[in-house]
């Protein structure tokens, strides 16, 4: 089969992570140009390309999206790139999340095959690591560039992953609200809590041996196995039961990568050779019902299957097919919900992570799945018969991205897929609206325990009224509570729900 001109391909990638964190000389815009670079020198056409990137997009860092920070920050790293890299380019600024990636990935492919960009550019990545090592040391980051308000398209809206009544009962960080998908999937597994603490074990260790062997990860010098991973004290306290700080992805990093995407037609006639390109085949994406509160079932993911499942039939194969994947892994339930939706056995012969995963390889905000197409991109080119696949998410099992690459030429001509129909059937489906003011008879849907350096300190329920209403509560501040609930399954307990200003209070019967 001949491949048509506008059938899309990546034909750079570059990642890096840098290990001396307080380097007081390198900028966030510094490193995302180290990477971009790579890139181009990846594809074997840095001069060609860059003439001909005419799209520059770039992910918001954590330090540009946080409030203390963002004044003394890039918000706009890609005005400045374009400038020293001397692309004639838009600069746009992708939305916030970690789908984000590959979502560009689907995105632009579709754009390409239109004929609306001749080549692209995606970079993103995190100087965490050295901004604190920086402050912690005295000095100041007034040399780190900044770009005034309003040059940079951003033409994806952001849209908060949390509601009001999320917010007010103290769920609207991720290492509060994971937990609720963990401890729901516990409750459907049949799980006692040490068999499941030895399932998300015996996962995770699995990324953190991955990650042991990958030069390019931020700890791999430092591999754990499932008893230390599941061990909690003063080096991994909980933070909300049942995680603790093993768990959860490792953000303090210094790490940048980046993906370029053209055309077929493009690449040859820039002399990027065959051996550097690879193909979407397929591609989906789809958001969740929006608001974890809302949501029927936590113990599933319909919109990792429903995007799943359409990015392989897009690809005309099935989940057998795949040799080699990325699952996200912010937390252990990202993992375990893709497994359940994508029908993968999280203890078969395929690894579960290229990388490593976010908590061992490194969690670069919402760059992160940079580096997992980064590293499929260099592992497909090696094993060309093989197909691979990413899964990307964003806020809070909330936004999912999902991509099928392989190096051979797919059998048919691209196609995008319409995904309207796919989120329609999720945007369709029944599900619970949550009632403010609470009262009366209700069970338990999910819980956690909120700890402060490991000791309980918060109880926070999300269930039914009987009515089918949902609602979100705090428990009572009681020691013996905390440890009920620190040991035992009470999913599907009854008791009762009152309202409250500050925050509504549930009681077991």
């Amino acid at each position: 089969m001949t491949v048509a001109d506008n059938t899309p391909i990546l034909v750079g990638v570059g990642q890096r992570t840098f290990r001396d964190s307080g380097h007081r000389e390198r900028t966030p815009v510094d490193a995302l140009q180290c990477a971009i670079e790579l890139a181009m020198e990846d594809s074997g056409a840095y001069k060609a390309l860059q003439g001909a990137i005419d799209v520059l997009i770039t992910e918001p860092s954590l330090l540009e999206v946080t409030p203390e920070l963002a004044a003394l920050l890039p918000q706009y790293p890609s005005i400045e790139l374009a400038k020293r890299l001397g692309f004639d380019s838009r600069c746009l600024k992708a939305p916030e999340g970690g789908n984000g990636p590959q979502m560009l990935v689907n995105h632009f492919a579709q754009q390409l095959h239109e004929g609306k960009a001749r080549a692209v550019a995606i970079a993103g990545g995190e100087l965490s690591a050295s901004l604190r090592a920086l402050l912690g040391n005295g000095h100041d980051i007034s040399h780190w560039p900044k770009a005034e308000p309003g040059q940079c398209d951003e033409p994806w809206p952001n849209r908060d992953g949390a509601n009001a009544e999320e917010h007010r009962h103290n769920l609207w960080l991720p290492t509060h609200m994971n937990p609720l998908f963990e401890n729901a999937l516990r409750h459907r597994y049949g799980h006692t809590l040490e068999q499941h603490l030895a399932h998300i074990g015996r996962i995770m260790e699995g990324l953190s041996h991955t990650a042991c062997e990958n030069p390019d990860a931020w700890s791999y010098q430092r591999p754990r196995d499932a008893s230390t991973l599941m061990s909690f004290g003063d080096s991994s306290p909980y933070l909300a039961f049942p995680y603790n700080r093993y768990l959860c992805a490792q953000m303090n990093v210094d790490m940048a990568a980046a993906v370029i995407l053209t055309t077929v037609g493009t690449a040859r006639e820039l002399g990027i050779a065959t051996d550097r390109w690879i193909y979407l085949h397929g591609c989906a994406d789809a958001n969740e019902v929006w608001y974890v509160s809302e949501r029927e079932d936590l113990s599933r993911s319909s919109s990792i299957e429903i995007a799943g499942k359409a990015a392989l039939q897009r690809a005309g194969c099935d989940i057998d097919d795949i040799a080699i994947m990325d699952l996200y892994s912010c937390f252990p339930c990202a993992v375990e919900l893709a497994c359940d939706a994508l029908s993968i056995d999280p203890f078969g012969d395929r690894a579960l992570s290229l990388t490593g995963g976010l908590p061992y390889f490194g969690g670069p905000g919402h760059s992160y799945s940079l580096h997992a197409i980064t590293t499929i991109v260099q592992q497909l080119r090696e094993r060309p018969e093989d197909r691979g696949l990413i899964t990307a998410n964003g806020w809070y099992m909330t936004k999912q991205a999902i991509g099928v690459y392989s190096a051979t030429p797919p059998s048919s001509a691209w196609q995008r897929g319409d995904d309207s129909e796919l989120q329609a059937r999720i945007d369709n489906a029944p599900h619970p609206q949550v009632e403010a003011a609470p009262e009366g008879a209700a069970r338990v849907d999910s819980y956690t325990v909120v700890c402060n350096k490991g000791v309980p300190d918060q109880g926070i329920i999300v269930g039914r009224l009987d009515s089918g209403a949902r609602f979100i509560a705090h428990t009572e501040q009681d020691e013996t509570l905390f440890k009920q609930l620190l040991s035992e399954d009470v999913i599907g307990q009854r008791g009762q729900v009152s309202a409250g200003e500050t925050h509504n209070l549930f009681r077991f019967d």
